[in-house]
């Protein structure tokens, strides 16, 4: 039910259709689509094809939607509770400055900020890892396109290395995974930094 104070926002700021479906999913309702499963050693949380998985993704990348962000932030900290107890440094993968002065924000960085609840220690570290170049989009490229498109995208920041040897586990996150070429490529950076002990982990909200 909309309260009158709403029809009107809405009269004057038309709801995009993600918004209006997001409006009827709460916390509660959303984690019921968490579905992990594992494919080339990454891990998504929920197929990618479920409209409440599109609309939060696609709300909360290009429209700035707050509530879509806390919803996939509960499917992200639902997952992690699953996993064992190790300190963790959860790190986003990072847009170029370009696109992220141009959106405002980076969206995994967004969604995991609402992660505030796990069994174990944790922090988020969005200065590991830069974006050196500022790559075409993934969305308009080929398979093939995709792979080229993020060869040496990534850099680490040098300064900042020795940070990861104070944790037991870091996972790297990133929204869409449709090839896994955008997570490898920031795998393939921070990997030859990392100790023996030190697990490194690969997680996607939607495949």
């Amino acid at each position: 039910m909309l309260y009158p104070f709403q029809y009107i926002l809405d009269y004057i700021y038309p709801p995009t259709d993600h918004e209006l479906l997001l409006r009827q999913v709460g916390v509660k309702r959303f984690t019921l689509f968490y579905q992990p499963n594992t494919h080339n050693s990454i891990v998504y949380l929920a197929p990618y094809h479920l409209p409440p998985i599109q609309a939060a993704i696609a709300a909360c990348k290009f429209e700035h939607n707050y509530h879509a962000a806390k919803l996939l932030g509960s499917l992200v900290e639902t997952h992690l509770k699953t996993l064992p107890l190790k300190k963790t440094l959860i790190i986003p993968v990072p847009l170029s400055r370009e696109r992220e002065r141009e959106r405002g924000f980076n969206q995994v960085g967004r969604v995991l900020s609402y992660i505030n609840n796990l069994p174990y220690p944790f922090k988020l570290n969005c200065k590991i890892i830069v974006r050196s170049q500022n790559t075409i989009a993934q969305t308009s490229l080929s398979r093939k396109e995709r792979l080229k498109n993020v060869q040496k995208a990534f850099t680490c920041v040098q300064k900042n290395i020795y940070i990861l040897k104070n944790y037991e586990r870091i996972i790297l996150c990133d929204d869409v995974y449709t090839t896994g070429s955008t997570l490898n490529a920031a795998r393939d950076i921070i990997s030859p930094h990392l100790p023996n002990t030190t697990e490194l982990y690969l997680l996607a909200w939607a495949h």
